[in-house]
């Protein structure tokens, strides 16, 4: 084992030396590369400097002197570049949670606690969505996203922008905002943070990364529901209480006198002969509007615009479920995960637990390999009585999925098919502040979705 230690501790020891020398000898050419074009201006006449004075006679040394002023400038210059950004640090301040489509501002604070300053001060942000593929494709990251600083606006649709801090004192702070458009819903995360300057002289680019971790959780875009909808649902309710049937044991509250016209069955014997009078069992009328909501998953026949009509199928569902529960019903939500559980989530009226569901949609990604009906098991047939049942179909519909468990005599089903002209009828999709043609394919729709579109496309024909 001693043997077994030593040899790996001699060999990390020889593979650090030899990073060493490489890194040693790569410096002059990675420091060559750091030269911005006025720094490579500055090093030919530097070099023509050096070549008068070697063809001058020996009595005249100006050319030399003069090579060796820019010389010692350019040494200056790539010291003084390097150490203003070692020890800067930044901090973000941002939302953590905000809707697909809103503006959101970023507040960056750089800190500089040496007593040099840092001017000209360029921060480039990168972003990627951490939600995870349902396949084993890898993950691509998307397009970098250089965020600007300070006054200078970014164009919508433009990726990359850049702008400049001007000056961050010695021993200050100095803070920038910029806004930040998020187009899709989803989970982001910030990346590495990449700094750099051309102080003091411009004649090098110092760059350096700093690592400064965050998340932004995107619900998905809400939208605007017909009242129509909402007032059949208020009637569907309403016939439910009118029409219920007989008090079941479990809604059970006391006991009280008998009154003419109470059923006989509700008669509680022992209580009667306790009394020497006739006692009834009261029981408690429930008072929640009770609404469940079921989210198809399933995207198999949908043709091209699958993604369109998923994305437009969660926006409904969100904005479904904060307008019934701001309307005082209790929102029970069924979601298929890919390769999870069935997630159901209650939203009470006082809006409880919204914001887990509407993260729980932020990250949804289609499930192929399940349809509605795989949701029999987990649902029970008390939590289908006396509600409403508000069905968004999209491939479930399509392969012909049985849903006739849903209906019972005790509750009213509503199946809506995210494909037709219905659903466009009741649900219009905010567009935001964005163009609403960049959102037509979401985070997932990868090459490999692509592919599989046109193989169904092909089979149908």
């Amino acid at each position: 084992m001693v043997a077994f230690n030593s040899a790996m501790k001699t060999s990390w020891n020889a593979r650090r030396w030899r990073a060493g020398v490489v890194n040693a000898a790569s410096w002059p050419l990675r420091t060559l590369l750091r030269l911005t074009r006025e720094g490579w201006l500055f090093a030919l006449l530097t070099l023509a400097c050096a070549v008068a004075a070697s063809r001058a006679s020996e009595y005249s040394n100006i050319p030399l002197l003069i090579c060796l002023v820019m010389v010692s400038l350019m040494l200056t210059a790539l010291i003084l570049g390097n150490a203003s950004l070692r020890q800067l640090s930044i901090s973000r301040r941002c939302a953590t949670h905000t809707f697909a489509g809103d503006p959101l501002t970023v507040t960056l604070t750089v800190h500089n606690p040496a007593r040099l300053p840092a001017t000209g001060l360029s921060i480039v942000e990168n972003m990627r969505s951490t939600t995870r593929v349902t396949r084993p494709t890898p993950i691509h990251e998307s397009q970098k996203m250089i965020v600007p600083l300070l006054g200078r606006r970014s164009t919508p649709g433009l990726r990359e922008a850049e702008t400049f801090a001007t000056v961050v004192a010695g021993r200050d702070r100095e803070r920038a905002q910029y806004p930040l458009h998020l187009r899709r819903r989803g989970l982001y995360q910030f990346r590495r943070m990449r700094l750099s300057t051309g102080f003091p002289f411009g004649f090098w680019r110092t760059q350096r990364e700093q690592y400064t971790p965050g998340q932004i959780v995107v619900y998905p875009r809400l939208g605007e529901i017909d009242a129509a909808l909402f007032k059949e649902v208020e009637e569907a309710l309403q016939r439910l209480k009118r029409f219920r049937p007989s008090r079941e044991e479990h809604e059970f509250r006391g006991l009280r006198e008998y009154r003419s016209g109470d059923h006989p069955k509700w008669i509680h014997w022992r209580s009667s002969a306790r009394h020497l009078q006739w006692m009834v069992k009261e029981h408690e009328t429930p008072q929640a509007k009770r609404v469940i909501l079921l989210l198809d998953t399933n995207l198999q026949r949908l043709g091209a615009q699958r993604f369109p009509a998923f994305e437009a199928a969660i926006s409904f569902a969100a904005t479904a479920a904060r307008e019934l529960a701001r309307r005082g019903c209790e929102v029970t939500a069924l979601v298929l995960p890919p390769d999870e559980q069935p997630q159901q989530i209650l939203v009470s009226r006082e809006r409880r637990n919204l914001d887990v569901y509407f993260e729980l949609l932020a990250g949804l990604r289609p499930d192929n390999g399940r349809t509605l009906s795989d949701l029999r098991t987990s649902v029970s047939r008390m939590l289908l009585s006396q509600a409403y049942v508000l069905v968004l179909g999209l491939g479930s519909l399509r392969m012909k999925a049985d849903l006739s468990w849903l209906h019972s005599m005790e509750n009213v089903v509503r199946v809506l098919d995210t494909r037709g002209e219905e659903f466009r009828r009741i649900f219009r999709r905010g567009t935001g502040h964005v163009d609403l043609e960049e959102d037509l394919l979401p985070l997932f729709a990868d090459a490999e979705y692509a592919q599989e579109e046109v193989l169904e496309e092909a089979e149908a024909v």
